[in-house]
């Protein structure tokens, strides 16, 4: 399958206002298929989350409400992550995951974000994360 992972980290910097992230995103999207996975929706939105309500994890845990309130600008946010097509994951992907934390030393999400890619066949990552640079069947696309 060719194409490129985005990875949440790309995501983020888009929502951060970065610029060149944004224009790196935008160049892909005109040339390539883009992937994503149920990893990079969890991260992309805790992380959005946090920067809208200025709230720690463990505050955010205590204030329910506080995360209901958010819930009604997650749609944009959910528009913005639809323009990756989402890979699912699976059993074979979390034990192709621990594979790959073993051989690379990825922790969990960044391991099941790379075991996602292996199994659909997508060798290139665009991200701003250095440790996909250590896993020898990624292509990192430079943003």
């Amino acid at each position: 399958m060719s194409g490129v992972f985005v990875d949440s980290s790309l995501f983020l910097k888009i929502l951060e206002g970065d610029v060149k992230a944004k224009e790196t995103f935008l160049s892909l999207y005109r040339t390539e298929k883009l992937y994503r996975n149920a990893i990079v929706y969890s991260e992309v939105i805790y992380v959005w989350i946090k920067l809208v309500t200025g709230k720690r994890s463990f505050e955010l845990k205590k204030i329910p409400d506080t995360v209901k309130e958010t819930c009604s600008e997650i749609g944009n946010i959910r528009a913005f992550l639809d323009l990756a097509q989402s890979l699912p994951l699976s059993a074979e992907i979390e034990n192709l995951a621990e594979e790959i934390m073993q051989k690379y030393g990825l922790l969990p999400n960044d391991a099941l974000i790379a075991a996602t890619c292996k199994h659909y066949g997508v060798r290139k990552i665009a991200t701003f994360d250095e440790d996909f640079k250590r896993v020898d069947f990624l292509e990192v696309v430079e943003v």
